[in-house]
């Protein structure tokens, strides 16, 4: 599958010449599902470009817990701060299903970036929006509450990661917990108390938004809105 190079951020603008210089040395590679990519703290694994299937970037504590960073779907490029500074990998990826992602070495990457100053000047700014990105999200985890967080799930369906693959009805207690920091059974308790409250409702399997401005409330202040009832 050949990939329209300049749909990505880093090499937006980019012409011709520029996209045929980064090609020749990007390596396709595929995994099936739950092979793992690269994992954690081992050598540079490189810039990967998903063109097919689904990623799950994570971490894991020293407890074994593995806490979700993002779900990918194509076309997206992941694991740029190591293959911009040339350091060790910051998170484990692993393919979710059938996976097929193109990867550029760190030394490529300079390379082309070195007589590509319109690129050097993407991956700047979207270095600075991943490290804001992370500051919002550490924020959120020291100040807001599971149901707060939760609500901003709901709401902004790319927060906490650079891209959520599903919408947060389409993903599982579980995988919303390893998103948001927290266990199932948290989530599950922050669940309820929205859906009496009246900010979520659920329809078959799924959950969905059924009070928008509460729930932003919710996600604004960190408290949860009085239910208001209709009267006659």
């Amino acid at each position: 599958m050949r990939i329209d190079w300049v749909s990505i951020p880093y090499f937006d603008g980019m012409d011709a010449f520029g996209q045929r210089k980064l090609e020749k040395g990007a390596v396709r590679r595929i995994f099936p599902a739950g092979a793992l990519i690269f994992a954690e703290d081992d050598a540079c694994a490189g810039l990967h470009v998903l063109v097919d299937g689904m990623v799950r970037i994570y971490r894991v504590n020293a407890e074994g817990r593995l806490h979700t960073l993002s779900l990918l779907r194509p076309v997206v490029a992941f694991n740029e701060v190591a293959a911009v500074d040339g350091g060790l990998n910051p998170f484990n990826a692993t393919a979710v299903t059938s996976t097929e992602v193109m990867v550029i070495s760190h030394t490529h990457l300079l390379d082309v970036m070195s007589s590509e100053s319109i690129m050097l000047n993407n991956t700047i700014q979207a270095l600075a929006r991943l490290n804001r990105e992370y500051i919002e999200r550490l924020e959120d985890m020291t100040f807001r509450t599971i149901p707060s967080r939760l609500a901003k799930l709901f709401l902004h369906q790319a927060a906490y990661a650079d891209q959520i693959a599903e919408t947060p009805s389409e993903l599982t207690q579980e995988e919303i917990a390893a998103i948001l920091g927290t266990t199932r059974e948290v989530v599950g308790r922050a669940m309820r108390q929205l859906m009496n409250a009246g900010l979520l409702k659920k329809r078959g399997r799924g959950v969905f938004i059924a009070d928008r401005e509460g729930l932003q409330a919710l996600a604004d202040t960190n408290c949860i809105p009085e239910k208001v009832t209709s009267r006659p």
